[in-house]
């Protein structure tokens, strides 16, 4: 395999070049050291002991590594696994997002506004602290929802036949960063309090998105009746389960909105809307504002 760590297309003849890329890799890490791009390993099999800026990590999948540009790791004994490398400029999630301005940490105090939020995305691979952990580990029911995201991401990247296919390619890179965001959130959570338990339900979420999920799921997922579910939802969270779902699904929604040019009928689809009617109709009740109107005003 040569070092295009990009993709290159051709789309009625036009070359479109998207600085993202997806490689699988068994019992080596190759091009980690690569000081043009982020990295993110997804160990998906196996375990990996590196040390990363350092500090000696044992990882067993399935897992997650945040790598910046300037993140130095060394595979520290031979072990078998496997592993997912995705390859990508911070960039292309915002191109207000270069190394220079997330490296001066301008974007910390925009909390609240869209930049923030996409931001919150690829601050993992650019800190290291409390809040952005550069690796840990993620409860195995997860795996398979990401493992799909990312394949469907390498699809798109490598098969596509429309000229869709760059921001649909960052629509699921965007979701799988999104989905990880509440992985680590579960990770650092200990027996089955109610944060814990919220962490679980986020996972649910995440795993069936594309489903339409009703509470009579839920609380058959949870064994619990739907009064005792809305107590500990509404005592963690302010909202109701079926609340929680809507406005989960709907920040997804916004970032691929505001960051990709994919249809509205297609978002609806993929957060669980049959009805791309009624996927609006929920989205103006959670903003005030369309979908369309949303994502003009957020590109302007």
């Amino acid at each position: 395999m040569g070092e295009q760590l990009y993709t290159l297309r051709k789309y009625c003849d036009y070359e479109n070049l998207l600085d993202l890329a997806v490689f699988k890799f068994k019992n080596e890490l190759p091009y980690v050291d690569n000081n043009e791009r982020c990295k993110l390993v997804l160990l998906s099999k196996g375990n990996l002991v590196i040390e990363l800026n350092g500090d000696l990590m044992d990882l067993k999948a399935p897992s997650a590594i945040y790598l910046s540009d300037r993140d130095i790791l060394k595979n520290k004994k031979e072990s078998k696994y496997q592993a997912y490398i995705i390859f990508f400029k911070p960039c292309i999630i915002n191109d207000a997002f270069t190394y220079e301005r997330l490296y001066s940490r301008e974007f910390e105090s925009l909390e609240g506004s869209t930049l923030y939020q996409d931001y919150l995305l690829v601050r993992n691979f650019i800190f290291q602290d409390s809040q952005s952990p550069k690796a840990a580990s993620f409860i195995p029911r997860s795996l398979a929802d990401m493992v799909d995201i990312i394949e469907k991401l390498d699809a798109e990247l490598k098969l596509s036949d429309d000229g869709f296919w760059p921001c649909r390619s960052r629509s699921y890179f965007i979701e799988l960063l999104f989905k990880l965001k509440y992985c680590f959130i579960n990770n650092s959570t200990t027996g089955e309090n109610n944060t814990a338990f919220i962490s679980r339900l986020y996972e649910y979420f995440n795993n069936h998105i594309r489903e339409k999920i009703t509470l009579g799921m839920v609380t058959t997922e949870f064994n619990l009746n739907r009064n005792t579910l809305n107590k500990v939802c509404v005592e963690e969270t302010g909202m109701t389960c079926m609340t929680v779902l809507a406005e989960h699904r709907m920040n997804l929604a916004k970032y691929w909105l505001s960051d990709t040019a994919i249809p509205i009928f297609e978002i609806a689809q993929r957060l669980g809307f049959e009805d791309p009617n009624y996927f609006n109709k929920v989205f103006r009740k959670a903003t005030g504002k369309s979908p369309t109107q949303y994502r003009k005003d957020t590109r302007s």
